[in-house]
């Protein structure tokens, strides 16, 4: 997952470099517009390790019955299909239909007649479909390459697959044993999206690396841990903070 989020992070960087050196070098893209444009690309998000930017780094601890769940690492990429309408040189709109891939590694500790000890961890995979729609405007060099901005709204689906929770075992006297997993209020999400990208033209296709961010302030979805046994050291089910939808995306399209 690493290797990936390298591989996006260094190719979008190395277009966006390309797209600024791009005058003289190929022709304008007015000159070959076309209204309808198809694609594909792949992204993934950025700040992975900052909590404000990824929601999914939410902990569950109840400290009063000495146990935690800590979210080691949670990262996302997604591939997609692309389409892109444009009215005239400056505006279009354009619409994605995105697979995303999440991975989590969260670690379990607990505090058992005395021990204090890590129980396990836990490598949960979630995978959700999105459909952003965003109003596109763009500037366009005389002899090079082009800029836009978007902005718009999206629909995504929030535990379409969705690890089952997993029960773990504690070796104390209680013979405690819970679930972990997470839970989601609604199966579909609204966001809105902003963002911009370079559009660097290559014969008949069009590469474009964008950078985007897709906000939702509404929570949904929260880590949670719930006792299944008789006698248990956790007396009932403690959930995380809510998680809302907070994803900033760097990320590469190419259009024919």
């Amino acid at each position: 997952m690493q290797r990936i989020k390298l591989t996006i992070v260094m190719l979008a960087c190395v277009l966006a470099i390309g797209a600024a050196n791009a005058q003289d070098k190929y022709r304008c893209p007015t000159f070959d517009l076309k209204k309808h444009q198809f694609g594909f690309g792949v992204s993934t998000t950025l700040l992975d390790n900052v909590g404000s930017f990824n929601q999914y780094l939410s902990n569950v601890g109840y400290f009063g019955y000495d146990f935690s769940l800590h979210t080691v690492q949670s990262s996302l990429f997604t591939v997609y299909f692309d389409y892109q309408y444009r009215f005239n040189d400056s505006w279009s709109i354009e619409a994605k239909l995105k697979y995303k891939h999440r991975h989590t590694i969260q670690t379990f500790s607990f505090v058992s007649d005395g021990n204090y000890g890590l129980v396990g961890s836990l490598n949960s995979v979630y995978r959700d479909i999105a459909v952003p729609v965003t109003a596109n405007f763009r500037w366009v060099t005389r002899a090079g390459s082009s800029f836009e901005l978007f902005a718009g709204a999206g629909l995504t689906t929030l535990g379409l697959s969705v690890e089952k929770p997993v029960t773990i075992g504690f070796n104390d006297l209680q013979d405690t044993r819970a679930d972990i997993g997470i839970e989601y209020d609604r199966s579909v999400d609204v966001y809105g999206v902003v963002g911009f990208q370079f559009e660097i033209p290559y014969g008949a296709f069009t590469i474009k690396p964008f950078v985007s961010l897709s906000y939702s302030p509404v929570d949904n979805g929260r880590y949670s841990v719930t006792p299944v046994s008789p006698t248990t050291m956790i007396p009932r089910k403690v959930t995380s903070v809510a998680m809302h939808i907070c994803e900033l995306e760097c990320g590469l399209t190419m259009q024919f």
